[in-house]
């Protein structure tokens, strides 16, 4: 038994030794969760609109990823090893995911069971908890899935003990994935109580089902984007939670993997650029609540979407970022030798993998929120790549370069605003609002490139100030943006703008054309003038 024992132990040992990628990690999970979606919707005859099965999809996928990285987690801190080494045997685990449905099909001869959350007051839920999902609410049978969860806690008991050879860590495991997917399964009782603790209307104790249906499951429009499926409200609402959790906890993931490669990318974000991209959204959803203030009635998950957005934007900017930089990987030897590639935190295989991960996280924020959002997202993916990839490479173009890039920031703007209008999409948006923003950003963008100079010259990029030097692309930057602040007096046909748009333009010439700015601050002196006169502008047009 001893030799059996210890070939286990080195088999799993051996396997440790390999770790998957995150991409292969995200295909294989996704692949899963089309496979179970298969067989239950499809091998059970269960008829779903289009709109249905995307939030189903999100939802099972949300479900699933989250219970998996806490137990992932919590493993990994009671064994005390990376994460990384585990990432084998989560994968094989996952397959765990498929098999409620199959194990219901053969008991039922065809038919699955109703395995819902368990929304219950928090006595009802330790009565449950001790029990092993004992006394459900009737209609409710977790047959299949109470198999699954039991095989994935004596699973995670075995792995344990099978590394550790201690009793103790192995209890505490089977105890923190059972804890895990408990709590999973009665996630909207707790996400209930949570709310509730912090909103201070009612004690944890009064809360029962009818609450917290009535918090989470009753149809509600997300300003107005409009959702009225009674069936699958409860699930829309908590994909805008779990997103927002799915993300803390992959980063936390990432963090503990490799805290040089979380660094590493942290420090890569370029925040000018996260508030550019931020404010362009902000911008968007201010817009829409002047065009439709019936629709701007703030409620919780109105609030979690506006949040969810918000990320998928960054995660949407980060990927486009990582785009980029493999394909100015050269150019970036000369002008940022401080980024990833160039000190070789990752080769550009891990990189490339990493960006796709990403790009996939960003169209899943968007489906949370709505399916629009996601195809809003893939488009400005789409400008991005055409940006910077062969065979556009369209940066290398002065006027084509800040022409995609001022699309893309529309887009973004675009976001925002279609939260607020719903079906009406873009319709309520003044085409003069649309021809400013694509007129001043064409005009002002090239800002971000006098950091670059040295690598595009080299290399064949023709922005402005490669073209002409950088003294007079200064110059000619300068009027450009000069020129953007007055478009908005003429398109907005708003003449108590003039002296304001003079002023600030004119403050914002000076900023460009000081040498003693340096090239990397250009864009934060720039974003800032632009601040203050966005609100003098919004004050005198919108709101006087």
């Amino acid at each position: 038994m001893t030799d059996k024992f210890e070939k286990i132990q080195e088999r799993i040992n051996r396997i440790s030794e390999k770790t998957a990628s995150p991409l292969t990690w995200a295909l294989s999970f996704l692949s899963i969760i089309a496979i179970r979606m298969f067989i239950e919707f499809f091998v059970a005859s269960r008829a779903l609109t289009f709109d249905e099965i995307v939030i189903e999809y999100t939802h099972n996928f949300y479900f699933f990823s989250i219970a998996l990285l806490i137990i992932w987690l919590i493993l990994s801190l009671i064994l005390k090893e990376n994460p990384s080494h585990l990432s084998i045997f989560i994968i094989w685990v996952s397959w765990l995911i498929i098999f409620p449905p199959v194990i219901d099909m053969i008991k039922t001869g065809g038919n699955v069971y109703w395995s819902f959350y368990m929304i219950n007051d928090i006595k009802a839920l330790k009565g449950q908890f001790l029990t092993a999902f004992g006394h459900l609410p009737s209609g409710i049978v977790y047959f299949g899935t109470k198999i699954v969860f039991i095989s994935a806690v004596f699973l995670s008991a075995g792995l344990v003990f099978a590394k550790s050879k201690n009793w103790i860590k192995a209890a505490l495991g089977a105890i923190s994935t059972y804890s895990t997917l408990f709590f999973m399964g009665a996630f909207p009782s707790f996400f209930s109580f949570t709310y509730y603790f912090f909103q201070g209307s009612k004690k944890i104790s009064a809360v029962n089902e009818i609450d917290i249906v009535q918090l989470i499951g009753t149809p509600a429009n997300l300003f107005g984007t409009q959702f009225n499926s009674l069936a699958y409200s409860l699930a829309h609402h908590l994909n805008l939670v779990y997103f927002l959790f799915l993300a803390g906890l992959l980063l936390l993931l990432f963090f503990f993997i490799s805290r040089g490669k979380f660094f590493a990318v942290l420090k890569n974000l370029r925040l000018p650029q996260l508030v550019y991209h931020t404010g362009l959204f902000l911008i968007g959803l201010g817009l829409g609540f002047l065009a439709y203030p019936e629709n701007s009635t703030p409620r919780l998950f109105s609030i979690l979407a506006v949040l969810t957005l918000i990320a998928a934007i960054w995660l949407a900017w980060k990927a486009s970022v990582i785009v980029n930089d493999i394909y100015d990987f050269r150019i970036d030897q000369i002008s940022n030798p401080d980024r990833p590639l160039q000190k070789k935190i990752f080769t550009i295989r891990e990189y490339a993998e990493l960006g796709a991960v990403i790009f996939l996280l960003s169209l899943l924020g968007g489906l949370a929120v709505s399916v629009k959002f996601a195809a809003i997202l893939f488009v400005y993916q789409l400008l991005a790549w055409s940006y910077s990839a062969p065979p556009f490479r369209l940066k290398r173009f002065p006027v084509a370069a800040t022409l995609i890039s001022a699309i893309a920031s529309l887009a973004v703007l675009f976001i925002g605003f279609t939260l607020v209008s719903g079906d009406e999409n873009i319709r309520g948006l003044s085409w003069r609002v649309i021809f400013l923003f694509l007129g001043a950003l064409t005009l002002s963008l090239p800002i971000k490139d006098f950091k670059d100079i040295e690598g595009d010259k080299k290399y064949g990029v023709f922005t402005v100030p490669v073209i002409f030097g950088e003294e007079k692309g200064r110059i000619i930057v300068a009027v450009g943006v000069f020129i953007s602040f007055m478009l908005s007096v003429f398109l907005l046909n708003e003449l108590r703008l003039f002296w304001w748009a003079l002023l600030f333009g004119s403050l914002a010439f000076l900023i460009v054309t000081n040498k003693k700015i340096n090239p990397h601050d250009i864009f934060w002196w720039a974003l800032g003038t632009v601040g203050v006169y966005g609100l003098i502008l919004v004050k005198i047009v919108f709101l006087d």
